[in-house]
């Protein structure tokens, strides 16, 4: 009896040390303790974050913007109010790119050099040698359009502002793609290069270029005037009756007149260009450098962008192997023993463990798309 009783208490020993080494087996402390223990740091991590993020973002932002309002004053300020374009612009590259350091110095060149005596006789007193041939209409006229020509290609193509302006065909793209890129300090640069040669250009030469223009002018009414007369002449002589002298006049000034009286004033669109230069030069640029500048210090110094996506994939692999991977672990090693009877409520379980967890999934790859797409760095 005494034998069997402890046969039986022996047996019960052994089922109660097999349950035991099972709930050891079975049980995590660390499992049990990594959900809490992320949640806890991820939402520390989250709250500090969000505070330096919302400054930072601030910051940028209202640096891009104050660069963005710099850039659309200096774009109205520095396109042309009047313009001129030739179907072979000597002036564009074929990558699209202005030739500046050929082409347009020397047309500034040419038109400056056929007068510069006068500039000389101002500044040094040297006047004019009897050997000095004046240049010919033909010479000026094509002088002062090839310089506005010049001034218009200039203030419509890299490293300024296109705004569609210019349509050369198999250019205009190439154009619009560099003027299309990103404002930065080596296209100030380049911006500055040009406009401070200009200004030169007009301080050392305004006295003989404004002459060029003057004789721009009047050798081109000239031109229209002689081209005129000899039209009307040829219409009055086919008429197939004579008309009397107050139709006659009536013709011309309404057909022939608005022609001769229609010319290009090359004066002012020199003064215009060279005053744009001088704003450019004095006003748009310092603008830039001071919004650029401050837009670049923010932007580097904070890297919104690349710190909040580093942040939010950080959070996300913590939130899956942290949390969700720990959590269904548990469950897994607690229904090792596995009921069909229970079949529907660890599912459910499932079901509520993954709904719950879904909106912070999606709220992370929504962040992380959005912040993405940010033109920060």
């Amino acid at each position: 009896m005494e034998s069997q009783s402890f046969a039986r208490v022996i047996a019960a020993l052994a089922v109660i040390n097999q349950f035991i080494v099972r709930g050891i087996e079975l049980s995590s402390p660390i499992l049990e303790a990594l959900p809490a223990l992320h949640v806890t740091i991820i939402g520390v991590v989250a709250a500090f974050f969000s505070a330096f993020a919302i400054y930072a973002y601030q910051k940028v932002n209202d640096a891009k913007e104050k660069l963005e309002d710099a850039l659309k004053h200096s774009m109205s300020v520095s396109t042309p109010n009047t313009m001129m374009f030739n179907g072979n612009n000597i002036y564009v590259n074929e990558d699209g790119s202005l030739n500046w350091d050929n082409n347009g110095k020397e047309a500034l060149r040419r038109a400056t050099m056929l007068y510069s005596y006068l500039d000389y006789e101002e500044k040094y007193g040297i006047p004019r040698s009897s050997h000095q041939s004046e240049p010919s209409s033909e010479d000026v006229i094509s002088a002062c359009n090839e310089l506005f020509s010049l001034f218009t290609t200039i203030f419509t193509t890299y490293p300024f502002w296109n705004n569609n302006l210019v349509h050369i065909e198999g250019q205009t793209d190439k154009v619009a793609k560099l003027c299309s890129k990103e404002f930065d300090a080596k296209r100030i640069q380049e911006m500055h290069r040009i406009v401070s040669y200009l200004n030169w250009t007009w301080n050392t030469n305004n006295r003989s270029l404004m002459t060029l223009a003057s004789y721009a002018i009047e050798f081109t009414k000239q031109k229209q005037l002689k081209e005129q007369t000899e039209m009307f002449e040829k219409q009055m002589a086919e008429m197939p009756y004579q008309m009397d002298e107050n139709e006659k006049q009536k013709i011309w000034k309404q057909f022939h007149l608005p022609h001769i009286n229609k010319v290009t004033d090359f004066q002012g669109v020199f003064v215009s260009y060279f005053e744009k230069s001088h704003v450019v030069e004095k006003e748009v640029i310092p603008l830039l450098s001071v919004a650029i500048s401050n837009f670049n210090t923010y932007n580097e110094t904070f890297r919104v962008k690349e710190t909040t996506l580093k942040v939010i994939t950080l959070i996300m692999f913590n939130m899956l192997f942290g949390v969700l991977l720990p959590l269904v672990t548990l469950n897994l090693l607690v229904g090792v023993q596995f009921e069909w009877s229970n079949f529907w409520f660890s599912s459910f379980e499932y079901f509520v463990l993954f709904l719950t967890m879904f909106p912070y999934l999606w709220a992370g790859k929504f962040l992380f798309d959005k912040v993405k797409k940010l033109n920060f760095a």
